[in-house]
């Protein structure tokens, strides 16, 4: 029966099994017998008995990629995209958080000894520009790295404007993303969407823009991933998804994924603290404010820290309502409303409430986002435009301002 050897924080922890496609994981007893194991998951809490397919396949099938790059991944392996065990064999050496999973035969890097290769920018430039035929750079010589998202993207690390390719399950720490052909000028989009969010005060991931061969790419540093003495380390973590235990073909409400009360029940239940509870919530005001209508449960997660579990910072923003051909609605909706257009300064209000916020906390984090928002936009608009002009900021802040009167009204 084929297995692979699952890793946390580089320790294996357990086994996840495939018989005849039927897909079951089980935790190593030796690891079981540890005082005070840390689980694989929130989902999946340490036990002696085997997990079964219906209660795993939430929290791996997540590490994957979504949609369309799980397909053409699928495609060039030679595997159905419903394979998550010869996809994770295949690309599970680095995942999201502190997880990785190894063939029998081959273990971790040790952290003391990182193995990398550095790209030249004609190197970088064609597996960049190649990423629809190969994502992930999916094929390259010890580099097997999965990350989650719909999108094309290179999951590496950056250096002084170099790329680097970690192999041998050393640990990634920058995400690169091209332009997205049907949406332009996303990568001025995102950029600017998150540098709005850190200058709201939000907790966010470090990103820029970084420039190859004249191409201008979207860059975000990992925040699952912190150096120590030296060397990185992964932190671990895991989307709402995950966490809720629902597969991510159903991440969006409207599909019967996680709505905003499921997910601040979540954070409740896992015992964030009060000021995780307000990130989450200015999180939300944020999305609404810029036009993000991807903010489902699988771009929110949380972190650990020394076994802690905390909030983690923003990342994946982006402002969708400035494309015409995407339909203005929310992932998850505010109150009973998906429509950007018919959200008010009251349906926050009730979705506060219904989700176990009083209305006075609601209030003065509207007002907070709102005062912040106002006096942010003009003065990033005016800085990123000197070195990376786009028409798309113009476009974000006009979206802002139609949905700052609707909170008005």
């Amino acid at each position: 029966m084929p297995t692979l050897n699952v890793y946390l924080h580089g320790r294996k922890v357990g086994t996840l099994s495939s018989d005849e496609g039927r897909l079951s994981f089980r935790y190593d007893q030796k690891y079981s017998n540890l005082p005070n194991p840390v689980p694989l998951s929130f989902s999946l809490p340490v036990r002696n008995e085997v997990f079964s397919e219906e209660a795993i396949v939430p929290f791996f099938s997540n590490l994957l990629p979504d949609e369309g790059v799980r397909v053409r991944i699928a495609e060039i392996l030679g595997l159905s995209p419903e394979n998550i065990f010869g996809l994770l064999q295949a690309i599970g050496e680095d995942c999201a958080g502190a997880v990785a999973l190894f063939a029998p035969d081959k273990t971790p890097a040790e952290y003391g000894h990182p193995l990398y290769r550095i790209l030249t920018e004609e190197e970088a430039d064609d597996v960049l520009t190649h990423l629809a035929e190969r994502p992930l750079n999916i094929g390259a010589e010890g580099f097997h790295i999965s990350g989650a998202g719909a999108q094309d993207k290179l999951v590496a690390c950056v250096d002084k404007g170099r790329i680097l390719l970690p192999l041998n399950g050393t640990p990634s720490t920058h995400i690169i993303k091209p332009g997205i052909e049907r949406f332009p000028e996303s990568v001025y989009n995102e950029c600017y969407c998150m540098k709005l969010a850190k200058a709201c005060g939000l907790r966010v991931a470090e990103c820029d823009i970084l420039k190859i061969n004249g191409v201008e790419y979207y860059v975000v540093e990992r925040y699952d991933r912190e150096k120590v003495d030296g060397f990185w380390r992964r932190l671990h973590q895991e989307d709402f998804c995950q966490l809720l235990g629902v597969d991510p073909k159903f991440k969006y409400e409207s599909e019967g994924g996680p709505g905003l009360v499921r997910c601040f029940d979540l954070i409740r239940r896992m015992e964030l603290s009060a000021a995780d509870t307000i990130a989450f919530l200015d999180q939300i005001i944020f999305c609404f404010l810029i036009g993000n209508g991807d903010a489902h449960a699988k771009n929110f997660s949380v972190i650990y820290r020394g076994g802690r579990p905390e909030l983690a910072p923003a990342y994946d923003l982006l402002s969708t309502t400035v494309y015409p051909n995407l339909v203005e609605k929310l992932a998850m909706k505010i109150d009973t409303e998906y429509h950007f257009r018919w959200i008010t300064h009251g349906k926050f209000v009730r979705m506060g409430l219904r989700a176990g916020i009083t209305e006075k906390v609601i209030e003065l984090e509207l007002s907070k986002l709102v005062k912040r928002i106002k006096s942010a936009t003009s003065k990033l608009m005016a800085r990123l435009s000197k070195h990376h002009p786009a028409d798309v900021y113009g476009k974000i802040q006009k979206g802002i301002e139609d949905r700052l009167k609707q909170l008005s009204m």
